[in-house]
C-alpha cells in the first residue's frame, strides 16, 4: 500500500519580513486511504532541516544604472546586476569579459592580461535576487581608454543613459548633443556612429521595435471589432505573412455617412519612421 508524507514545520519563528525562519522539518507518514479514525497509528519521522535562509541587511537594488558597486550589495535579479556592471565599465572606461554566467552565478574578469580585477555575484538561496560575493576593483593592467570605445555594448549603456532626453517627443536632442554630453559629463569620446546607435537604442527602449508594433495589429483590430460592433476592419498581408495594408471604418463613421452631403474628400499622411508608406 502506498504511503503519503505530510510535511510539518516546527519550532520556528516569523521575522520582520513575514518569513518563517529557524524551523525544524518533520513528516507524518500516512496510508493513501487513511481516515481520521486511524490517526492514532501515525508515525513521526525526522527529516534533516532545510538550510537556513541567508540573512542580509542590504537594501535591494533595482536600478540598472547603479553608480556605486560594492561587495555585499543585493540586487533584485541577475539582469539588474548585468546592466549595472555594463554601466560601471562605461563610467570607468575599461573592458571586462564574462568568465562564468548561469542562472545562479555571474563572474567577470578584466580583459587585461594577468589583471587582478574581478567580480562575482551569485543568487541568494536559488532565488531571483543576486548578491555580490567578491569584487576586486583594483586594476593591475594598463589599459588605454580607446579600447573601451570598441565595445559593442557601448550603445546599449549610453542609450539607457540618454533615455530621459527623449521622454518628450518635441525635444530635439541630436547626435552631436550625445557626443558633447558624454564627453563633458563622463569623459567618454563617442564616434558619430556610436552616438547614432545609442540614440536608436534609447528610442527602442522607450517605444519598442517598429516591427513588433505591426505584429500587434491583429489584436488591436480584434478589440476594435469587439468594442465597435458593425465596424469594417480589414488586414491585408503578403504571401509571406508580412503586413501590406489595413482598412478601418468605425461604425459611428459609416452610420453617419448617409447624413452627409455628397462631397468626397480624400486625404493621407506619409509614414516617415523605420517603415515608409502612405496612410
Amino acid at each position: 500500500m502506498s504511503k503519503i508524507a505530510i510535511m510539518q514545520q516546527l519550532n520556528g519563528n516569523w521575522d520582520n519580513y513575514g518569513r518563517f525562519r529557524d524551523f525544524e522539518v518533520d513528516a507524518i507518514v500516512v496510508d493513501e486511504n487513511a481516515s481520521y479514525s486511524s490517526s492514532g497509528s501515525l508515525k513521526l519521522l525526522d527529516i534533516p532541516s532545510s538550510p537556513a535562509i541567508e540573512e542580509y541587511k542590504s537594501e535591494i537594488i533595482t536600478k540598472s544604472m547603479q553608480t556605486a558597486i560594492e561587495e555585499g550589495q543585493v540586487y533584485q535579479d541577475k539582469q539588474t546586476v548585468v546592466a549595472a556592471m555594463k554601466h560601471f565599465s562605461v563610467m570607468h572606461k575599461f573592458q571586462f569579459r564574462v568568465k562564468r554566467s548561469s542562472h545562479r552565478s555571474y563572474g567577470l574578469v578584466c580583459i587585461g592580461e594577468n589583471c587582478k580585477w574581478h567580480f562575482k555575484a551569485t543568487s541568494i538561496n536559488d532565488s531571483a535576487m543576486f548578491k555580490i560575493r567578491s569584487f576586486n576593483r583594483q586594476h593591475t593592467c594598463s589599459l588605454m581608454d580607446e579600447t573601451f570605445i570598441q565595445r559593442k555594448r557601448t550603445a546599449v549603456v549610453v542609450g539607457s543613459m540618454v533615455i530621459p532626453k527623449y521622454y518628450d517627443p518635441k525635444t530635439v536632442y541630436t547626435l552631436k548633443d550625445i557626443q558633447t554630453d558624454m564627453l563633458s559629463e563622463h569623459e567618454v569620446n563617442l564616434s558619430y556612429m556610436q552616438a547614432w546607435r545609442a540614440k536608436e537604442k534609447a528610442l527602442q527602449f522607450l517605444r519598442g521595435n517598429p516591427a513588433d508594433s505591426y505584429s500587434k495589429l491583429p489584436k488591436y483590430f480584434y478589440i476594435l471589432e469587439e468594442t465597435y460592433p458593425g465596424s469594417i476592419v480589414k488586414l491585408k498581408k503578403t504571401v509571406n505573412e508580412c503586413f501590406l495594408y489595413a482598412f478601418v471604418a468605425l461604425c459611428t463613421s459609416t452610420s453617419g455617412w448617409k447624413y452627409c452631403r455628397p462631397v468626397v474628400v480624400v486625404d493621407g499622411t506619409f509614414l516617415k519612421s523605420a517603415y515608409w508608406g502612405l496612410c
